[in-house]
């Protein structure tokens, strides 16, 4: 039904383009919203802070926000995969813009409909459960959604996993329609797991 609503070119609103505001715990942030369509965004919220840019248009009691331009994600690629001991799984950071540990490796198991979470140990190693064999595996970028597929494991040995790690556009929200509810004179944005609070700022 979204994508339906969204098709139907939505118009901004001139009687919400203003100013808005949040103060709440641990929360700062602005959003405004332009006659033209445009609108600017910034929002901080404990190790979370984003910017963005972009058109806005009004969809019922919604208010949706699209960037423009679509920021690039920050994406992991694979630079080796050295062989380990059969069943075994390592991986690691580095040879890109960042390197850090923990990892957390999200890992699809033989016989199981979802992947698994799990944290590798500081050589690397990611401890599978017994007698699972990882088909498949992706890292979790702390903070931000990172744009990778997840690497094919074969069979027949244990992996030994070098990724790189671009942070392209890192801190710029790739919205795509965005929903803001509005709910009186505020509007209502729920982002890492919250219910944001943007009220308008007075002039």
């Amino acid at each position: 039904m979204a994508a339906l609503l969204i098709g139907a070119n939505p118009q901004p609103s001139a009687p919400l383009a203003g100013v808005y505001a949040t103060n709440q715990m641990e929360m700062a942030g602005a959003l405004e919203l332009k006659a033209d369509g445009h609108f600017r965004y910034q929002f901080d919220y404990g190790a979370a802070s984003e910017v963005a840019q972009g058109d806005w248009a009004l969809d019922g009691n919604i208010v949706r926000l699209t960037s423009n331009p679509m920021p690039r994600q920050p994406a992991f690629s694979l630079l080796k995969d050295d062989p380990a001991p059969a069943g075994e799984l390592y991986v690691a950071v580095g040879g890109g813009d960042v390197t850090w540990t923990p990892i957390t490796a999200i890992v699809a198991l033989e016989g199981m409909d979802r992947p698994v979470a799990i944290y590798a140990e500081d050589d690397g190693h990611v401890v599978l459960p017994p007698g699972k064999r990882a088909t498949s595996v992706r890292l979790l970028m702390p903070v931000y959604e990172a744009a990778d597929d997840p690497v094919v494991l074969s069979a027949d040995r244990g992996h030994r996993l070098l990724f790189r790690l671009d942070m392209n556009d890192a801190g710029q929200a790739p919205f795509r329609g965005e929903p803001l509810t509005i709910e009186g004179k505020t509007l209502v944005m729920h982002r890492y797991d919250a219910n944001i609070i943007f009220r308008r700022a007075k002039q």
